[in-house]
């Protein structure tokens, strides 16, 4: 035979190459059920928390506008309440100091007073207090609206106040006193007078915190705000339940004369400084110690932060603001107003109505997302699954797709359908055995080339098979060549070789391509070995039937061949063997005719054979029968035979 002068290697499907790269592969289910969901998820989450965080951002922003107004209208006010007070001393201590009003002249220093006194009927009373005159005191009387003039000389407090009105160099507000004369808690302010350098005496003035207590009723008046002025976040300064009531301070030492919140009876103004425990349920009044930290703080704009605190009373729930005033003594002020919960969270719940609105939307969007997936997913598994099941070349059992809903899908499972009955039919013609081992060949092959391999090469042959055909019809013919060929190939593919074709009633087989097996002329033995005895089987049915026994020449011969793809590449190619090696081996099975005597099966094999056997050729009963002229060879060729 003729070696082919060119190879033939057709590319191999693309997968083969993929095979042998180590890649993460992840389940399709996780993959569409993962990018559905998580996208849906991402845009509608990001749409949604945008959505939320913008009017959120709104609603806070309005509310604290709202709020800080609210704060900043209260302050104004009340500063309006107080600062006259100071505004009324600095008046008149620029009269003094210019020299229109002397305060050793008691009527004209009289008249001054009681002037500064008119247009604020908010102090209590103004006074000058000199080392020389002692106190010079306008009060304004709360019976009949009259000012009252007095004065005193020499009163206990006048030496500690004027040595500090001498340290001092304006007017400062001062923390609150008891006055045994109004019978109240004031708050004042000391003005320091001088002339040309000269310390003249400290001007007085007051403002009682019934009149802002009463202020502050004033505002609160037809609303639901509670509105109160706390002096070192413990003592209530102003508040409108005390317009109504007497307190007397005037043996107090301990603490400012001003009533604590757990006196003052309020709960709403005592829930100020609850604590709020990890459940959100309050634990109850603490005291409210000065700096002690707020369990809730909110961080309001504007130029001074409003805190806001949020207490869950008996009577409900409400949120405090506060707002520090640090310009009326030693210790803060704060200005509080208690707001009742729902006035401030109507635009809360609406923000919180739409945010529930918004998850529930997301929730279903990524669940239909899901759905979508899996039902896409579980169509493409199925594909999978199919296409997995052909791995193995077995096509009998890849199942038939169903029809899908996805047009893509569906027309990819009529392919794959149509594909698979093509294959069925293709199975037939094709040795499966031939084509996995193919497939299995070493990582980076780019196709079949044609090479030069040792192999054993195993030819068998039907004696006088033509007169046993001509007593049976085409069907009974066919019918008992494929039992015949079944059961050799069976043999031949048990031991790894390679059933290349079916001649007629012959076979032919080989071993050591196309993977490499260097044990081929033992494994070709053990087949031969193997088919004798098959034949052996069969010609005692054969005798047993009645009918007469068929006989097998088999010839098995080791050496070099050319392997590879062989034939026309335009039109169709076979994975064959060529060369001396396969003519020989036909030749030794065709020496069988005239060996075969009696027997059903005779198996006759080269010298090559016996020697690349080795070991295992002595351990079968073969014996050397002498060397032989082949047709179409020159030289002899030691033949060894099976013995039955």
């Amino acid at each position: 035979m003729t070696v082919p002068s060119q190879d033939f290697a057709p590319p191999p499907p693309p997968t083969c190459r993929r095979w042998k790269r180590k890649r993460i592969h992840l389940p399709i289910a996780v993959v569409l059920m993962l990018g559905f969901g998580g996208l849906m998820l991402a845009a509608v989450a990001s749409v949604l928390y945008l959505g939320v965080r913008v009017s959120g951002l709104n609603t806070t922003d309005l509310l604290q506008d709202k709020a800080q107004l609210v704060m900043d209208g209260m302050e104004y006010r009340l500063r309006a309440q107080l600062d006259p007070a100071r505004a009324q001393v600095e008046f008149v201590e620029r009269l003094i100091v210019s020299g229109q009003v002397d305060p050793d002249n008691p009527s004209q220093l009289a008249d001054t007073l009681r002037a500064a006194l008119a247009p604020a009927p908010q102090i209590t009373g103004i006074a000058f207090l000199s080392q020389q005159n002692g106190l010079f005191t306008v009060a304004m009387r709360q019976d009949n609206g009259h000012a009252l003039v007095k004065r005193e000389h020499n009163p206990a407090w006048a030496e500690e106040v004027l040595a500090q009105a001498r340290m001092t160099g304006g007017a400062v507000w001062v923390d609150p006193v008891w006055s045994p004369e109004e019978k109240t808690s004031i708050v004042s302010v000391r003005m320091p007078v001088r002339r040309g350098g000269k310390f003249l005496g400290v001007l007085l003035t007051g403002v009682s915190f019934r009149g802002l207590s009463r202020f502050l009723a004033d505002i609160d008046q037809g609303s639901e705000t509670r509105s109160f002025i706390l002096f070192d976040n413990q003592y209530v300064l102003a508040h409108p339940a005390l317009v109504d009531r007497r307190l007397d301070f005037s043996k107090v030492t301990d603490h400012p004369p001003l009533p604590t919140l757990s006196e003052l009876g309020d709960p709403i103004a005592g829930g100020i400084w609850q604590q709020i425990d990890a459940a959100g349920r309050s634990t109850g009044y603490r005291g409210g110690k000065a700096g002690e930290p707020l369990p809730r703080e909110f961080q309001f704009k504007g130029d001074q932060p409003l805190d806001l605190r949020l207490a869950q009373l008996p009577v409900g729930g409400f949120v405090y603001l506060l707002k520090p005033l640090a310009d009326y003594g030693e210790k803060p002020w704060t200005l509080v107003i208690a707001l009742n919960e729902a006035q401030v969270d109507s635009e809360y719940r609406r923000l919180m109505r739409l945010t529930v609105v918004g998850l529930g939307i997301l929730v279903v969007s990524v669940l239909l997302a899901l759905m979508l997936g899996k039902a896409i997913s579980r169509q493409v598994k199925r594909l999978a699954g199919a296409a997995a099941a052909m791995r193995t070349l077995d096509f009998q059992q890849v199942p038939e797709l169903q029809d899908s809903r996805f047009r893509e899908i569906s027309d990819a499972a009529q392919a794959f359908n149509t594909m698979v009955s093509g294959l069925r039919w293709f199975e037939t013609y094709v040795p499966k055995a031939l084509v996995l081992r193919l497939i299995r060949r070493e990582a980076g092959q780019t196709g079949v080339i044609s090479e030069e391999r040792d192999v054993t090469v195993l030819f068998t042959d039907v004696k006088g098979f033509s007169a046993m055909a001509e007593t049976m019809t085409p069907q009974e013919t066919a019918c008992w060549l494929n039992h015949h060929f079944t059961r050799i190939a069976a043999c031949i593919e048990a031991e790894g070789g390679t059933v290349d074709k079916f001649i007629g009633d012959a076979v032919m087989a080989f071993w050591g391509a196309p993977e490499q097996q260097p044990d081929h002329a033992v494994r070709a033995l053990r087949a031969a070995h193997a088919i004798a005895r098959v034949m052996a089987e069969e010609a005692e049915a054969a005798r047993l039937q009645g009918r007469p026994a068929v006989c097998l020449r088999i010839g098995v011969h080791s050496g070099p061949v050319v392997v590879g793809n062989i034939g026309a590449t335009t039109s169709r190619i076979n994975y064959t063997i060529v060369g001396d090696t396969v003519n020989t081996a036909a030749r030794l099975e065709a020496l069988g005719s005239d060996l075969l005597g009696d027997h059903c099966c005779v198996v006759l094999t080269s010298g090559d054979t016996i020697t690349s056997a080795g070991d295992y050729a002595r351990t079968i009963p073969m014996e050397n029968i002498g060397d032989f002229s082949l047709r179409g060879r020159v030289g002899t060729v030691t033949v060894w035979r099976l013995c039955m």
